[in-house]
């Protein structure tokens, strides 16, 4: 509370704001797929959602020789995480929609806006 006004925190929610509306993403799929950036909050997110949904989240992300700090909490809340190397985003994009191909695992949208689709 603040001058009476009530305040969400979402920097104490696990996984932050996006962690409050991505369980759209496992509507009616039993695995969801992203390619992250290797800083991008996304991962951790889906990982969160994943885990309290019961559902499977799978991270392809660049390989790096020190993971980045969120990529390392993706795999601590239980995501099977993929390094791609060579790094490049439009690889590690089509690295994630060959593996839903061959999966049946769902890409999540933002993977999916890809001009290179």
């Amino acid at each position: 509370m603040h001058h009476r006004i009530a305040g969400v925190r979402d920097d104490l929610i696990l996984g932050g704001t996006k962690a409050r509306f991505i369980a759209q993403v496992f509507d009616g799929v039993h695995e969801a797929a992203y390619a992250s950036p290797p800083e991008g909050g996304v991962q951790t997110a889906i990982a969160t959602v994943a885990r309290c949904l019961g559902k499977r989240a799978t991270i392809f992300v660049a390989a790096r020789t020190r993971p980045h700090p969120r990529t390392l909490e993706t795999a601590r809340l239980g995501a099977k995480v993929v390094p791609i190397s060579p790094g490049y985003l439009s690889v590690v994009q089509s690295r994630a929609r060959e593996y839903c191909r061959n999966t049946g695992a769902s890409l999540t949208p933002s993977a999916q806006k890809s001009p290179a689709l």
